[in-house]
């Protein structure tokens, strides 16, 4: 038999289920099944599980040691439910792994959608071999992640890197670096509402408002990382989620704002680079939450 993890990644538009060996590879991927079209939670929950149930039938030589779910935050303390999340509001103070408990007698295993995006990164990615490892998605929201020697930081509360949320500006840290931030900063340079894929399509083909758009979101994320650089100093600091196809017009206006503050023990080493696992981050991560 081989053992393999479930890694669930529930998004805040989209959710995704994939079969993960003991080394994280991903042998089977199931469909996106988009959480716009679910009422309410359990709806949800049950498609999931149903996804999860024909990808183990497709092999009988697999043996499920459990099932990992990274959920948009904050999550309580036990990590058993999602609290009052405004990135996924049907699933709002829904006890989830109780809910998955109901369909399969293994252990299920909840944690942070970004936090689960850093471990897979810091195990399987750009962070392996590196003892603090700082994560992050830009998306349709911020979501914040740190890993210490392999092990997710959840702090005292269960709340440890829910930054998104913190105070910036003249609102929070997500307004200015998530994906609705780009599309504003787009639209006040050209007068168009486009999304965050066709933005990059533009700035892709070279297109100047949109690279400046993507430009100016990297400047306010240099900004908001100075307290993680000078409180935590990570070894590297690892970009995912969707806008991370623009990284290389973030890290421009991003990494020169770190790298003025860096000590001389940390310059040419302390990194800021692109997720290696892309996509796949989540899943993987969210499967490493089950121990084989």
């Amino acid at each position: 038999m081989t053992v393999i993890r479930v890694g669930i990644d529930l998004g805040g538009t989209k959710a995704r289920v994939g079969i993960v060996d003991r080394v994280g590879n991903i042998l089977s991927l199931g469909e996106k099944i988009f959480i716009k079209d679910f009422p309410d939670a359990t709806g949800l929950i049950q498609v999931l599980a149903q996804e999860i149930t024909q990808l183990l039938k497709s092999n009988a030589d697999w043996e499920l040691a459990g099932i990992g779910i990274g959920s948009p935050g904050p999550l309580d303390s036990a990590r058993k439910r999602v609290l009052n999340t405004p990135n996924l509001t049907i699933m709002a103070y829904f006890d989830l792994v109780e809910a998955f408990e109901h369909f399969f007698d293994v252990p299920i295993a909840l944690n942070n959608d970004a936090n689960v995006f850093t471990l897979g990164e810091a195990m399987y990615g750009a962070g392996q071999g590196m003892g603090v490892v700082y994560g992050m998605t830009l998306g349709t929201g911020f979501g914040n992640g740190l890993v210490f020697n392999g092990k997710i930081f959840d702090g005292a509360h269960g709340v440890a890197t829910e930054y998104g949320l913190a105070p910036y500006s003249e609102s929070i840290v997500e307004d200015y670096v998530a994906g609705r931030a780009l599309e504003r900063y787009f639209r006040e340079f050209s007068n168009q509402t486009l999304g965050g894929a066709e933005i990059y399509t533009l700035a892709a083909a070279g297109d100047d408002l949109a690279i400046k758009a993507f430009k100016l979101l990297g400047y306010h994320l240099g900004q908001a990382l100075i307290p993680v650089v000078r409180l935590i100093d990570p070894q590297v600091l690892v970009v995912g989620g969707s806008l991370a196809s623009g990284f290389a017009w973030i890290h421009e206006t991003a990494w020169p704002i770190l790298e003025d503050l860096l000590w001389d023990e940390q310059r040419g080493s302390m990194q800021m680079v692109p997720a290696k696992l892309g996509a796949a981050a989540p899943i993987i991560g969210a499967a490493a939450l089950i121990e084989v």
